[in-house]
This record gives structure tokens, C-alpha cells and sequence, in this order.
């Protein structure tokens, strides 16, 4: 009998951990970043398409002390990224070294728990969110995702390559609303 009710509390234990989600693969939306080793902070309006290995990024970057504007286009299939100055339209193309890592609870991650961000005792005032973690072979990570719809709102990554940058996204909505946005401008070249 003790046995038995041993089991039961076992299996009613893991019966709570909410299956893997699936967050949806083309979205908009804004980022606020922050990479503490490089004393950067980023606001930006994020274009994310999973499908296509590629997102866009029309960011205000804080280094320090100086202030920047900037336009950047990451294209991960073809391993190649740009970054325009949206004051003097200059275009530096580069090279993608990184593989596309997607923002996406990963197939092997740990559930860590359910919180509420803002409030769960004001109607109205919070969101009820999933927090995954793990590793993958280029370093940890850890993320919240809403328990409906699997939206993202917070990605933070440790690597040896990048050092530990944190995400929080806002204002989400599905799909995007110009597909222009992962086309660069003709002074890239």
C-alpha cells in the first residue's frame, strides 16, 4: 500500500511539468538586450523568422556612453550579416560565424517552473509564463515563454564565444508585416 501511494505521489509530481512548447516560428516584436561585458544595452524592433534561419533588427545601441543607430540584417543560411548606420546609411557586411540559434524552448530542456510576470492577485495585471533552462554544446541557457501561445519574453545565454547576454521581448505579434526587412539595402553590395 505505502508503495502504491508512493507511486501515485510520483506520478502526480511529473504529471505537472506541461509539455515542450512550440513557439511560434515568424514573429515581430521589440528587445530590450543587455551584454554586461561589453557595458551595451540594446532597444530594438526585432523581425524573427525561424523558417528562414534570419532575423532583422532597427536598434538604438547604448555602449558606454555613446549612442548609436543601427540597422542589422542577420541571414544565417547564408551566413552573412549587415549592419547599417541608420544616420549615415554606411553598410558593413560581415560574416556569420555563429550557427542560427532559434528562440525556442530547446528539445532538451529542463522545466524550471510557472511564474506570473507583473501580478496574478490584480485581474488583468500579469501574464502567466514557463521557464525553461539547459545547455547545448555552445553554453547555457535559461527563458521564460507564456504558458498560452508559447510566446517568448526572456532569453539569457552564457557561451565561452559571446559571454552571458540577456533578452526580454515585448509587444509580440505574429508574422511579419515586410518580408523587405531581411533584404539588404543596394548599398551592401
Amino acid at each position: 500500500m505505502k508503495i502504491l501511494i508512493l507511486a501515485l505521489c510520483i506520478a502526480g509530481a511529473f504529471a505537472q511539468v506541461p509539455p515542450r512548447c512550440i513557439t511560434p516560428l515568424a514573429w515581430e516584436g521589440r528587445l530590450f538586450e543587455v551584454e554586461p561585458s561589453r557595458r551595451l544595452e540594446r532597444f530594438a524592433k526585432i523581425s524573427y523568422d525561424a523558417n528562414g534561419e534570419r532575423f532583422a533588427i532597427r536598434e538604438e545601441v547604448i555602449e558606454g556612453e555613446t549612442r548609436e543607430y543601427y540597422e542589422e540584417i542577420f541571414l544565417h543560411r547564408e551566413k552573412l550579416g549587415y549592419r547599417i548606420n541608420a544616420k549615415t546609411r554606411q553598410c558593413t557586411r560581415f560574416t556569420l560565424t555563429e550557427p542560427f540559434r532559434p528562440i525556442e524552448v530547446p528539445l532538451n530542456a529542463t522545466f524550471y517552473g510557472e511564474a506570473y510576470v507583473g501580478s496574478s492577485s490584480v485581474a488583468g495585471a500579469g501574464v502567466l509564463v514557463n521557464l525553461w533552462g539547459g545547455e547545448t554544446t555552445r553554453g547555457r541557457y535559461s527563458g521564460s515563454w507564456t504558458s498560452v501561445g508559447c510566446v517568448p519574453v526572456t532569453d539569457s545565454y552564457i557561451s565561452t564565444t559571446s559571454g552571458f547576454i540577456h533578452w526580454t521581448f515585448f509587444d509580440v505579434t505574429l508574422g511579419i508585416s515586410d518580408p523587405n526587412v531581411f533584404i539588404p539595402p543596394t548599398q551592401c553590395g
